[in-house]
């Protein structure tokens, strides 16, 4: 395949690439690869039309090395569109601390996703499911929300043990939260390992600001992933969804063959839906 067939061919729907897929590369002493070239690279090697960047892969920069990756980005034509925070926050805990530390953090990556351009923050929500703590997540979210309405950047919440791990529970908080800048951060990965595949990922793609996929190293007969990445894309489709589907490599091997067949398989099946549409 060339460049000429990775452009996505259903409408609204893009390919990108998470950034930390290629950690091992940027860590990697002896390789040129750096984060200010991963948009360059996402594109012209792999097709994929944008990226998410992990909070860690920034740390100890300041706004002009997160506007130079936004401008290598705009060049390539491969925006930043997310930025995931690595760890889960406490957003069920009421300790005046805990939501002062939130509230800063939350803050600080509210100005750097306005710095890189991205549009969308992914966060987890670290707590045990119970009714108190689910009233004080969504006012904890609410308030972090508040935080981030002036820099016109939305709240994707991801699936974490606890409230959170029920797709129904997650629906139910972002619902309780309000307002058009949250939603849903689902991976196929973790709506596979629920056991309920299709059914988490129907009841979370209406809610989608993104969808991860999931994939890594594997065998001939299990291939990339666990599951089939065409069942996940029929999935979501079939509830509307026309996002992005952001393609992560976790593990070991090499993440840019892993990557490529991933993203052949998810073309393979975009021109199957097409056809039948």
């Amino acid at each position: 395949r060339g460049p000429e067939d990775w452009p996505i061919a259903q409408a609204q729907l893009l390919l990108t690439l998470s950034a930390s897929s290629l950690q091992s590369r940027l860590d990697d002493e002896d390789d040129s690869l750096t984060i200010y070239d991963v948009p360059e690279f996402g594109m012209s090697e792999l097709g994929l039309r944008g990226i998410s960047i992990n909070a860690s892969q920034l740390a100890g920069m300041d706004i002009d090395n997160l506007e130079r990756i936004r401008d290598r980005a705009d060049k390539a034509s491969c925006p930043v569109l997310l930025l995931v925070e690595d760890a889960p926050l406490q957003f069920g805990d009421p300790d005046p601390k805990v939501q002062d530390m939130i509230r800063t953090r939350i803050s600080r990556l509210g100005v750097a996703a306005t710095a890189l351009g991205a549009s969308c923050l992914g966060v987890g929500c670290e707590c045990t499911d119970d009714d108190h703590n689910f009233d004080n997540a969504a006012a904890s979210l609410r308030m972090a929300m508040q935080l981030i309405d002036r820099h016109e950047v939305n709240m994707l919440v991801q699936s974490h043990k606890g409230l959170t791990a029920s797709p129904d529970r997650l629906t139910e908080l972002i619902k309780k939260v309000g307002g058009f800048r949250i939603g849903s951060l689902p991976d196929f990965r973790i709506a596979h390992d629920s056991g309920e595949f299709v059914s988490s990922l129907r009841r979370l793609a209406p809610y989608a600001g993104a969808i991860f996929a999931t994939v890594k190293k594997g065998t001939k007969k299990t291939g990339i992933t666990p599951y089939s990445l065409a069942e996940g894309l029929e999935a979501v489709l079939a509830v509307g969804y026309q996002n992005t589907i952001c393609l992560h490599h976790e593990g070991p091997g090499d993440p840019v063959k892993t990557l490529s067949a991933a993203r052949d398989e998810l073309m393979d099946a975009l021109n199957t839906d097409n056809e039948k549409n």
